[in-house]
């Protein structure tokens, strides 16, 4: 696709990579909405928009010059269930109505795996971008969904709270550790999204990707221990929803200072697998594996 994209999270840790194979090709526009002016220079055939989602006012003008839009901006990490709300679920209807206003028919919406969680009551991030994906598919968009599994790669958030629980002298595992996990390497995930603005047989579909491993949770701390440089760890595994349900009883109170989140630990609970597909399986071919996702740099 050679036409203008608008990208929404560009400065994120998956925003950056497509950015960087987006630029690649100098006939395409990117318009970026960004919440602050970038220090770096940047190509000639990228614009930084400022503003936020809920702004349209902001940034519809350029919408109106785009072909597409890749939306990767959400709320993650530590915060009230409301600002989930405000940002992932309000903000992505605003940029709907108002891709809608401009024009704009195509549009990628990066949500998350933990949408299909069985269990989600202590996950409001979760339930926030169900919610964002509902009003994706009730829209006359040209819509295609994509929920990635953990995103891995050097310094990507997910893999740094994980290496954290790793690099204890004792392995916590909240649960039994049996629970399956696939994570994706950020760089493959990029390539991925690449590949999804390109395919107009994608639209209207769900894409679930992931990469070309299923590990158990217990076994990715202890290969992110290994890679770490640090040797064997005694595992402790301790009760996983009675202390999702004391986390998510004093986060109103004490969330900037617990080190998780009730949410998070639904990780530990809840299978973050894809289901079978074979367009992504004709992808996991290239992908990192696990151990050189956990070597990669960056």
């Amino acid at each position: 696709m050679a036409g203008s994209i608008f990208l929404t999270g560009a400065s994120g840790f998956l925003g950056r990579r497509l950015l960087f194979l987006l630029r690649a090709c100098p006939d395409r526009k990117i318009f970026c909405l960004v919440r602050t002016k970038p220090t770096e220079i940047q190509p000639t055939n990228v614009e930084c928009v400022l503003g936020d989602l809920l702004g349209s006012h902001n940034y519809e003008e350029k919408l109106a010059a785009c072909d597409a839009v890749v939306h990767l901006a959400a709320a993650t990490g530590k915060h009230a269930p409301e600002e989930y709300i405000r940002i992932n679920r309000d903000g992505s209807k605003a940029l709907i109505a108002a891709a809608r206003r401009a024009g704009v028919r195509r549009f990628v919406h990066v949500s998350t795996i933990a949408v299909k969680f069985g269990d989600k009551s202590n996950y409001p991030y979760a339930r926030s971008k169900e919610q964002a994906e509902i009003a994706v598919k009730q829209s006359s968009l040209h819509w295609t969904i994509v929920r990635p599994t953990m995103i891995f790669g050097e310094h990507a958030p997910v893999l740094d709270g994980l290496s954290r629980l790793a690099g204890l002298p004792l392995v916590p595992v909240f649960g039994d550790g049996s629970t399956p996990v696939q994570p994706i390497l950020g760089d493959d995930l990029a390539a991925s999204l690449m590949a999804i603005l390109e395919d107009e047989s994608l639209i209207g579909q769900t894409m679930e990707i992931g990469g070309p491993e299923v590990v158990s949770i217990e076994n990715l701390l202890l290969r992110i221990r290994s890679s770490m440089g640090k040797g064997g760890a005694r595992v402790v595994h301790l009760p996983a929803r009675p202390i999702a349900a004391s986390l998510g009883w004093l986060e109103p109170w004490l969330r900037p200072l617990l080190p998780f989140t009730a949410g998070q630990l639904a990780s530990f609970t809840n299978a973050g697998t894809i289901s079978p597909d074979s367009w992504v399986e004709a992808r996991q071919v290239g992908m990192k594996s696990v151990d050189e996702m956990l070597r990669y740099k960056q």
